[in-house]
């Protein structure tokens, strides 16, 4: 545990009414430890760090980028930090040209039994006119012969086993759309994950109902089929769009520094979700702890050296829309920005900070009183070859302008996969005390920076190659197939297009996304994958140990 200060001197250190020149003759080391145990102190008298996320999910739910419920929680995120005495406001940073609001999701089998269906839709797609019941029926895998009314008014399953080649799907799609399909059912995997494409023309939105259900019961209604039994399903989804352009914030709330005012520390995670779920872990659990570092700090009367800004998000889930917006809206404010603490990672506890040699002795010198401040939740500061500007998070849009941008480390039992952008991303999946730690180490890690004598070095900041833990291959998926290909992503680079679909991955056939995403991130960074392009098949290598 830490050694305390003795009560006068941090309350000396903490007075309101100490002078510039008496507050700057404090040695450094003095005023880091005062910083760290006045925070300690004031989260042990009351930590709030889970009634904001418990506020935050059960006010506003699910907090898509362009939706109603996303507005609201920067609105209310506002008026807390401003309530605590910072200076807080909403910047608008850009739009989306189609909002979406999400309602019901119902699904039935009828028959041959009742049984209910768990499924997810992708945001920015459609839903059903009330509840709609139809015949299930398996898709066809020919044109030839091709009889309309046997898909009428029916719900089709989409095939895994023996499905039609690109080339085909294209035309019988056509076909089912003109017989008058009610939607495709689509597997989703043993724990369907949610996205969607928000960049959609307002004349031509999307018009296919496409539930993707739960492993379980896809193979349930398919092995029904395959026995010759008759299926009828119904769903009941209420998807709406929304008339854009719609307008999109970030939420800024800063406590300015005593000496350096011009200078920063910027301390955030993201507002917005997927809506599958209440978006608890991703980032609930950002948005809370960056808001208690905040409210820690102004309820323990230490001011910062440094202006310490906490941000809050939007667009994250599309591409780190919302801080690359402000980054590159900002170069004087990146230019004076000494870090950024992006809390990103989930509900387990915060356990390390790493960084390149030329930062490591500052970054040991703020979270030096923390190492050991629970030693069942250790943290650490490790030294690394440099940062990554492809990191999976909002301090990636600060890398990429040269600022020293941190993604924590972190640990413990939760298993983040389970919740990531699927139907558990519930608060009863956050662990509250790993939070209220985590609270302590932002709102230290925050105002020991903003105390130090200098900003970070940035000598060798970056790191000598664009490697990241996460292989992304800059692209949205409909399952196998692309549906966008992401400027700047390495798809983009290989020259890949909409409709090219991925059949295998070293070897090992993929039909779903799950099983992309899980291949892709088996064994070595370098990865042969092969595509269908119509009738043509093509082979890419896609080496994430390189630019």
């Amino acid at each position: 545990m830490l050694r305390p200060l003795a009560f006068g001197s941090l309350l000396l250190f903490a007075l309101p009414g100490l002078s510039l020149q008496e507050r700057e003759a404090v040695p450094t080391a003095e005023r880091l430890t005062a910083g760290a145990e006045a925070v300690i102190a004031q989260a042990a008298e009351a930590n709030h760090v889970h009634d904001h996320l418990v506020e935050l999910t059960e006010t506003f739910g699910p907090r898509l980028a362009g939706s109603r419920n996303l507005t609201a929680a920067g609105e209310w995120a506002r008026d807390r930090f401003a309530s605590w005495g910072l200076e807080a406001s909403m910047e608008r940073w850009g739009e989306f040209p189609v909002g979406f609001e999400r309602g019901v999701s119902l699904g039935t089998m009828i028959a041959p039994e009742s049984r209910p269906l768990t499924f997810v839709t992708m945001a920015w797609t459609p839903g059903t006119d009330g509840p709609t019941r139809g015949r299930a029926v398996l898709e066809p895998t020919e044109l030839e012969d091709f009889d309309a009314s046997l898909y009428e008014g029916a719900w089709i399953v989409r095939r895994i086993k023996d499905r039609p080649k690109a080339a085909l799907r294209k035309g019988l799609d056509a076909a089912l759309d003109e017989a008058g399909m009610l939607g495709e059912v689509r597997n989703g995997g043993r724990n369907p994950v949610i996205d969607g494409r928000w960049k959609i023309d307002p004349a031509e939105l999307p018009t296919r109902i496409s539930p993707r259900l739960i492993q379980d019961d896809y193979n349930a209604i398919v092995d029904a089929l395959e026995a010759g039994t008759e299926v009828v399903l119904e769903f009941h989804i209420e998807n709406e769009f929304v008339e854009g352009p719609i307008d999109l914030f970030n939420v800024i709330a800063d406590i300015p520094g005593t000496e350096f005012p011009d200078e920063y520390v910027i301390v955030g995670g993201h507002l917005d979700s997927w809506d599958g779920a209440v978006g608890a872990q991703d980032n609930g659990t950002g948005v809370s702890t960056t808001m208690e570092a905040a409210r820690l700090i102004m309820a323990s009367g230490i001011k910062p050296r440094r202006t310490i800004r906490f941000m809050l998000w939007s667009g994250e889930e599309q591409g780190l829309l919302g801080s690359v917006a402000y980054a590159t809206a900002n170069p004087e404010v990146c230019e004076r920005t000494s870090a950024v603490l992006v809390h990103d990672g989930g509900g387990n506890y915060l356990s390390s900070i790493s960084g390149p040699e030329a930062l490591v002795e500052d970054l040991r010198a703020v979270f030096e009183p923390v190492l050991e401040l629970n030693p069942a939740m250790p943290f650490q500061v490790n030294q690394n070859r440099g940062l990554s500007t492809m990191g999976m998070s909002d301090h990636a849009a600060f890398v990429q302008k040269g600022v020293p941008g941190f993604f924590w480390g972190q640990s413990g039992e939760l298993e983040y996969s389970y919740v990531h952008h699927t139907l558990h991303d519930n608060v009863a999946e956050v662990n509250r005390a790993y939070q209220e730690h985590s609270a302590i180490i932002v709102g230290v890690g925050a105002l020991g920076l903003a105390n130090l004598d200098t900003k970070l070095d940035r000598t060798d900041l970056v790191r000598p190659s664009r490697f990241s833990n996460r292989r992304t291959m800059g692209v949205y998926l409909d399952e196998a197939t692309v549906s966008d290909v992401i400027e700047g992503g390495k798809a983009a680079a290989h020259g890949w297009k909409a409709g090219d679909v991925i059949v295998s991955i070293d070897g090992v056939a993929v039909a779903t996304r799950e099983e992309i995403v899980a291949e892709l991130h088996k064994g070595e960074t370098k990865k042969v994958i092969t595509i269908l392009r119509g009738e043509k098949r093509l082979e890419f290598t896609l080496d994430w140990a390189k630019k």
